[in-house]
């Protein structure tokens, strides 16, 4: 490994990576949060109260990735809390509850809530995630499959009391992060490699002139 490939092995390992959840109060975000950090559930659990990070790191193909899950109550008085978050955001879920058709409904409302108020400056990983599917499912898979085709979001059908898919969402999607980051370390060099060559045609050219 050379010096290049060290600093950017050193770079990645301190970066943080910003998860934020998106859907209807009482869909499941916090129970599928406190699965992933802490691998426990509480059927009593509380509606989350504005805004709350909680933090993991992952190592992936020796890589360490850091995450900030960000998550958020859908109430509509907290709603402006959740929109200042939004810009800062790597990577979006946005989470229905598989047992309850509505909130399914209103994910086109968080998705153009969410499209209003990013500055839509960097690539921003979104997936669309079923909750609770413990319980019966009421939502027409078939509906969530044209839903996640047509807006390009890879979809996932979890439980967070059964922990069905957590861990596989979460390691899904920091496998998602590095590959981004590697496509921007490639468009990086690509850059500087063409600036190199546009920079030694025209020094050629000056002294074929001159």
């Amino acid at each position: 490994m050379n010096e290049n490939e060290n600093d950017n092995e050193i770079e990645k390992n301190n970066l943080e990576y910003k998860i934020i959840t998106l859907g209807d109060s009482s869909v499941g975000k916090t129970s599928i949060i406190n699965r992933f950090i802490n691998d426990t559930f509480d059927e009593e659990l509380t509606p989350t109260l504005g805004i709350k990070h909680t933090f993991k790191t992952l190592e992936i193909n020796n890589t360490k990735v850091k995450l900030s899950v960000i998550d958020t109550n859908g109430q509509e008085k907290y709603r402006s809390l959740s929109v200042s978050y939004f810009r800062h955001a790597d990577v979006v879920l946005f989470i229905f509850n598989l047992n309850e058709p509505l909130s399914f409904n209103n994910i086109q409302e968080w998705i153009n809530v969410f499209n209003d108020n990013n500055n839509k400056k960097k690539v921003i990983l979104k997936y669309l995630i079923g909750s609770k599917s413990d319980l019966e499912q009421r939502v027409e898979q078939n509906l969530i499959d044209e839903f996640a085709n047509n807006n390009n979001m890879l979809y996932m059908a979890t439980s967070a009391k059964t922990n069905n898919q957590i861990k596989e969402l979460f390691q899904k999607i920091g496998e998602d992060i590095l590959k981004e980051e590697e496509k921007k370390t490639n468009d990086m060099i690509r850059t500087k490699n063409s600036s190199r060559i546009l920079l030694k045609t025209k020094e050629k050219n000056r002294k074929k002139c001159c």
